[in-house]
């Protein structure tokens, strides 16, 4: 009889992939504020990308640069198109720089 294999834990990449897509999904569509700029979306992504491998406790910077710019070649344009042009306020990216948690990030852009 075959024993069913153990569950492994998803990579660090697929965990960071699904944060960051969780973050920028979160950014409203319609409402306040103003259709927010590439700019904007990288600075949501990045900000994410960085809490999220904190709690991974990655925290070397030249990793954490390494893996930031793994994910954007990978998926980068993919994730900036779910963002660029939503609605976004001020207030809310200010929120996003001052987050310490990607949950925090994540109730910024409810």
């Amino acid at each position: 009889m075959m024993r069913p294999s153990p569950r492994r834990s998803p990579p660090r990449h697929a965990l960071l992939k699904s944060a960051l897509l969780g973050a920028i999904l979160g950014i409203p569509l319609a409402g306040c504020g103003h259709p927010a700029t590439r700019e904007e979306c990288d600075e949501v992504f990045n900000r994410s990308a960085e809490l999220e491998l904190q709690t991974q406790h990655i925290t070397d910077p030249k990793r954490v640069a390494a893996m930031i710019s793994d994910l954007r070649e990978k998926r980068g344009e993919q994730i900036l198109q779910h963002c660029v042009g939503k609605r976004i306020t001020q207030s809310a990216m200010e929120c996003v720089r001052r987050s310490t948690t990607p949950i925090e990030i994540e109730r910024c852009l409810d």
